[in-house]
């Protein structure tokens, strides 16, 4: 009895360690909302979508909605950047909701640089304030790119309904026009403001964006390269190879000594900085400040930390969601552990998101299969899910507050960044 008692005990240990998963949304595929206007093309033009290239990456949440996108990495996409609302989460019968284009299908137009071009990634500030990285290139995965407008980053207003805000062109030598690939941003505000953007374009780098000076620099660095013993790997079943640069970055709550994590998905190494470092522009060659955290099981392309301290990623390999607990173990190598690993419904795990009611949120979308020419629109691809873990993001204070925020007001006309070669930080690896 005593024996049966202790199993009967640790089952239940092992059954509730981590809260349950959720499937919130599933698709086939991704249709949009009708188009309000009469005279513009109908959604579902052959010129106008390619069901099979309409891939959900990133996810984020404000208040009633989820917002979403849909990089332009082939033709037949029409929107970028979407939302579909909260409560269709309770919606009987509604698990593959149309996107609504946000904030409006005028910000949708390919070949308008004042629209959205190709959104990768965005974030959302705790005023509501979403920083936007567009690309600026359409078809990015195709022979010929059919757009080739400035990358930058936009802030909009979702209070207001996403009014622009702020409108930040990068130069060449910032973000080159021609090749970069803007992929993930983190907030920090501390200090006036920052944003860190990861660039996965042939020349990776970390854009360091300062609010309160209206300035950029980027960092480089080796480690944020592909490596080559990481290139291959599968996913039920499909060979990935491709190799590709410094993906998912993670940020730490704010503290004196906040720290930057980063990875490439064509790597199985989590790396480290200060962001102190990053921030100073001066600083040449930042080889004595990179930290190779360890070696994860697998490839990763999406992380996020939590408010107090915990990374979360995902295993492309594995089709799971691993963390880390920073402050509890801060050894990595003794310090991960594997939350959920499902074959079906965990693979490629691309986006993670908090909600301020404290629920992890993201999206797998089965990228293996896009890569490769594979998708099938009669099988589900795209999932958002979530789980409890009663946790916020990294942006508010382990408490649950949040910090201070810069004001961000309304500029006149287009902010263009710029920096001249003398100062571009060129970054040389040195083998240790």
């Amino acid at each position: 009895m005593i024996r049966l008692t202790f199993l009967a005990c640790l089952l239940t240990i092992v059954v509730t360690e981590y809260p349950p998963l959720e499937v919130n949304f599933q698709w086939n595929v991704i249709k949009y909302s009708d188009r309000v206007t009469d005279n513009e093309v109908v959604k579902d033009s052959p010129n106008s979508y390619i069901a099979a290239n309409n891939v959900i990456s990133g996810i984020k949440l404000w208040k009633d909605y989820i917002y979403l996108t849909i990089p332009r990495r082939k033709s037949g996409v029409p929107v970028t950047l979407a939302r579909i609302p909260l409560s269709a989460t309770k919606a009987k019968n509604v698990t593959s909701p149309d996107l609504e284009a946000y904030p409006s299908w005028d910000m949708q137009l390919a070949g308008d640089c004042n629209a959205f071009q190709s959104v990768q990634s965005m974030e959302i500030d705790p005023q509501g304030r979403m920083w936007v990285l567009d690309t600026g290139r359409t078809e990015t995965m195709a022979d010929y790119q059919a757009t080739k407008c400035p990358p930058r980053l936009v802030i909009l207003d979702l209070e207001n309904g996403g009014v622009v805000l702020r409108n930040i062109e990068f130069s060449q030598e910032i973000a080159a026009h021609n090749s970069s690939n803007l992929n993930d941003i983190v907030l920090d505000h501390q200090d006036g403001g920052y944003a860190y953007i990861s660039d996965s374009g042939p020349e990776p780098a970390i854009i360091v964006y300062s609010l309160k000076d209206n300035k950029a620099h980027k960092v480089t660095h080796n480690s944020m390269k592909a490596e080559s013993d990481a290139i291959t790997f599968v996913v039920s079943d499909t060979t990935v190879k491709e190799p590709i640069n410094i993906d998912g970055i993670a940020l730490s709550p704010p503290e004196p000594n906040r720290t930057l994590y980063y990875s490439s998905v064509s790597s199985i190494h989590l790396y480290a900085i200060p962001v102190k470092v990053l921030q100073n522009s001066s600083v040449r060659n930042v080889q004595k400040y990179v930290v190779d955290v360890g070696r994860k099981t697998s490839q990763t392309s999406g992380m996020v930390m939590s408010n107090t301290g915990v990374l979360y990623y995902g295993l492309l390999a594995d089709d799971a969601i691993a963390m880390w607990d920073t402050v509890a173990n801060q050894i990595f190598a003794s310090g991960p552990r594997k939350m959920y690993r499902n074959h079906q419904l965990l693979q490629w795990p691309d986006t993670f998101a908090f909600h301020e009611n404290g629920r992890l949120w993201w999206v797998t979308n089965r990228f293996q299969n896009f890569l490769n020419n594979k998708v099938n629109g009669n099988e589900i691809n795209y999932r958002i899910m979530s789980s409890n873990v009663m946790q916020k993001s990294y942006q508010y204070f382990p408490n649950g507050t949040a910090p201070e925020l810069p004001i961000i007001t309304a500029a006149a006309g287009q902010i263009r960044i710029a920096i001249s070669t003398a100062f571009a930080i060129l970054l040389v690896f040195v083998a240790c």
